[in-house]
């Protein structure tokens, strides 16, 4: 399966902003959740199938169903994390 450049585009500018935000993160973890988060815009769901079905990478589905997993359980967020960039991130993309 050919992965548009576009998905990868906005992974890599989400996981940027991401980056500036919480720079004690590694950037290949934000990387991943950044493409976990659009995977959930895209899927409306939570269940880690739907999600590996919206990841951009060149994958065997179990194997992004692991990542997804991998991203739930490893993401060590703070509330603070929240609230500080992703809420305000969720805000702008709802607002006209």
């Amino acid at each position: 399966m050919t992965i548009p450049d576009t998905a990868r585009l906005h992974a890599d500018t989400l996981a940027g902003h991401l980056k500036a935000h919480l720079p004690h993160r590694r950037l290949d973890a934000l990387r991943r959740l950044a493409e976990v988060l659009l995977a959930l815009l895209q899927a409306e769901s939570t269940l880690h199938r739907k999600l590996a079905l919206h990841l951009p990478r060149d994958a065997t589905m179990e194997s992004k169903t692991r990542t997804v997993a991998r991203v739930f359980h490893d993401a060590q967020l703070t509330p603070q994390d929240v609230t500080d960039v992703l809420l305000p991130c969720s805000l702008r993309a709802n607002s006209p």
